[in-house]
C-alpha cells in the first residue's frame, strides 16, 4: 500500500473524530436532575395511588387517568423527576389551566430540572397519558403502567401511582 494513502486515512479519521468531539461539545445539553429537598409542613395527600381501567381499546385513542394530589401541609408542596414505567405512557402535572412539559419513562427520556409547587390546601392533578397502539398489534393483553415522581414531604419524598387495564382489539 502506498505511504501517502496511509498517512492520507490517519489524517482524515483524525479529522472525523476531531470533528466529532467539537461538534459535540455545543450540542450537549447538561440537563441536571432537579433536586427536592425534605420540607417540613410539607404533606402530599394522594386521592388514589392505583386505579382498574377495565378495558382499553387498541384503536381508541390514548386512555388519559387522572391522580388528584392536594397539599396537605403548611408550606410549599415540591413535585419532580416525574417518570413513568414506560415509553408509551407520558405524565404531566396539573394546576388550574397550568400543565408541566410531558414526562417519559425514567432512564429514556432525558432528565429535567423542572419543579411544580403546589400550595398549602390547594390541588393538582398526575395526568397518566397511555397510548395503547405505542407497541403496536401484538401489545394486547394485561397492562401496569406507573407513574412516579419525587416531593419534599418528608414522610412521602417518593410516590408512585399506577393504573391496569386490558388493551384489547
Amino acid at each position: 500500500m502506498d505511504k501517502k494513502f496511509v498517512i492520507f486515512i490517519i489524517i482524515l479519521t483524525l479529522g472525523i473524530i476531531g470533528l466529532a468531539i467539537f461538534v459535540s461539545g455545543f450540542s450537549s445539553t447538561t440537563t441536571t436532575k432537579a433536586t427536592v429537598s425534605k420540607t417540613a409542613g410539607a404533606k402530599i395527600s394522594v386521592d388514589h395511588s392505583s386505579k382498574k381501567v377495565g378495558n382499553i381499546p387498541y384503536g381508541g385513542g390514548n386512555l388519559i387517568h387522572v391522580f388528584p394530589i392536594t397539599n396537605a401541609g403548611t408550606k410549599d408542596l415540591e413535585i419532580a423527576n416525574i417518570a413513568t414505567s414506560c415509553m408509551c405512557t407520558k405524565a404531566y402535572l396539573k394546576q388550574g389551566d397550568n400543565k408541566s412539559e410531558g414526562f417519559g419513562m425514567k432512564g429514556m427520556s432525558a432528565s429535567s430540572s423542572w419543579k411544580g409547587i403546589v400550595k398549602p390546601g390547594q390541588t393538582a392533578e398526575i395526568i397518566a397519558d397511555f397510548d395503547p397502539t405505542y407497541h403496536g398489534p401484538q401489545g394486547t393483553g394485561p397492562v401496569t403502567r406507573a407513574v412516579s415522581f419525587e416531593t419534599n414531604d418528608p414522610d412521602n419524598p417518593y410516590v408512585e401511582v399506577s393504573f391496569e387495564g386490558e388493551v384489547v382489539r
